[in-house]
């Protein structure tokens, strides 16, 4: 299945372009259409001027592309390729996709399995880069220890919070999406803006302010007083679309993962601006992995957000049979797994100190790096870098690189690509449920997944 770019994108590109190209890379980008309007290969001194422009973005994505073409998605924080799979592997769906994460081993694992990656500080990049001007789409999971169990809490803290929920409502008055009636100027009254005025000050038209004139760069430094540089990254979230958006990309939706302990106040913050900026659709929910079929637990906030349509899934893909840790490894039941080596044994309950230790008839505990230490009770055999993975849905041989400790970091941020097709079925289409009972039927070898309950219509 393919993703379209529409005649309708190129249309709105035409009304709101985003920078101007220099005219050597303009003269560059006519030939190199003409060139491919006509399918011949781009001529070596044209295509270095494009690649030097687009750096360090695909030298083609400074061309508009064709009736037909793919749409063009940007992945942050891409990781390992967790989202990539959930769209090529288990939606089946064509998109022409970069992905950028800071970890060369998580880049490098991507790569391997055919995912194209920027390796580079997410924060060091501009969002109205000129390569982006055809961007439909925007895929953000930033880190989450901050706000998970599994690190210290400190996105909760009160004032990290509030540092962050102000430089977040900063981005719509950057973008210049602060309706007119809220915009004041220094001196209490109005500020006036006139659409038709070609020299508008950035103002965007359609009851909008012009833009405050701040940098991304000075939008994120308003964030750099939190206690920890992470939380700072979910500024991101809001960034990415609305600025892309504000440059004149055809930007259709966005797609957000990170922790389930992320505050309300924060979520409520992203669906205001967004709103703010004429999103017309806005949803989040909090889903359990292990309730659509995967054999580990992983309880995580999603976002959706569409500028111009409401996702055409219309109910949610229903929860999953249960997938048990012992099923999807080939273990026997009655296995246990120990987590945290021999612990001491607390005499009134007769078990370790401190839960080392669950059963394998039930999904596994959620990952995290230190599941490298994960062993099989029964003989002591370690869990390896492939079950540690099939676990959170990926194939058994998922190239994984870097070291051990690498590859379960790896596994253990990573969006699973079931959950990625299950959110992102509604802005690519599908069949949704069908596509990923099979996927999960095939990865398990249980093939009551792929029979639906009486009755139950898999087209969604």
């Amino acid at each position: 299945m393919l993703v379209e770019s529409t005649a309708d994108e190129a249309h709105e590109e035409e009304e709101h372009q985003m920078r101007i190209l220099p005219p050597a890379v303009a003269t560059a980008v006519h030939v190199a259409t003409l060139a491919r309007t006509a399918g011949r290969p781009i001529p070596p001194k044209v295509y270095a001027v494009l690649e030097a422009a687009a750096n360090p973005w695909p030298a083609e994505w400074l061309l508009a592309p064709l009736p037909g073409d793919p749409i063009r998605v940007v992945e942050l924080f891409a990781g390992p390729g967790g989202w990539s799979e959930g769209i090529a592997a288990v939606l089946g769906v064509a998109v022409d996709a970069i992905g950028v994460d800071i970890s060369p081993d998580a880049c490098a694992t991507a790569r391997k399995a055919g995912h194209r990656r920027i390796c580079a500080d997410i924060t060091t990049l501009d969002p109205e880069h000129i390569a982006l001007r055809h961007t439909a789409a925007v895929i953000i999971s930033p880190p989450c220890p901050t706000f998970s169990p599994a690190g210290k809490l400190s996105g909760l803290d009160a004032s990290n919070i509030q540092i962050l929920g102000d430089a977040i409502a900063y981005v719509g008055e950057t973008a210049g999406f602060i309706p007119m009636d809220w915009h004041h100027s220094d001196e209490g009254e109005e500020c006036e803006c006139d659409p038709d005025d070609p020299d508008g000050k950035g103002c965007h038209g359609d009851g909008f302010a012009p833009r405050s004139g701040a940098t991304w760069d000075e939008v994120r430094t308003m964030a750099a007083a939190v206690s920890d540089p992470r939380i700072a990254l979910m500024l991101e979230v809001a960034i990415w679309p609305i600025a892309l958006q504000a440059a004149g990309a055809p930007i259709r939706w966005m797609a957000m993962e990170q922790s389930s302990n992320l505050p309300e106040d924060i979520l409520d913050d992203l669906s205001t601006e967004f709103s703010c900026a004429d999103w017309h659709y806005t949803n989040r929910e909090i889903m359990e992995a292990a309730d659509y079929g995967l054999p580990s637990r992983r309880k995580r906030v999603y976002m959706i957000a569409a500028r111009t349509f409401t996702p055409t899934t219309t109910r949610r893909i229903r929860p999953l049979p249960a997938t048990s840790m012992a099923q999807a490894l080939g273990w026997q039941p009655g296995e246990r797994v120990n987590t945290r080596g021999n612990r001491p044994v607390d005499p009134t309950t007769g078990r370790a100190k401190g839960g080392n230790a669950f059963s394998a008839d039930g999904p596994s505990w959620c990952l995290t790096g230190k599941s490298r230490t994960w062993k099989r009770e029964s003989d002591g055999l370690r869990l390896t870098e492939a079950e540690a993975g099939l676990l959170v849905g990926f194939r058994r041989s998922y190239p994984w690189q870097g070291s051990r400790t690498s590859a379960f970091q790896q596994a253990a941020d990573v969006v699973s690509p079931v959950m990625a097709a299950i959110v992102l079925s509604g802005v690519l289409g599908g069949l949704g449920e069908a596509l990923v009972r099979d996927y999960l039927a095939q990865l398990y070898e249980m093939d009551d997944l792929l029979s639906p309950p009486d009755g139950y219509d898999l087209v969604s």
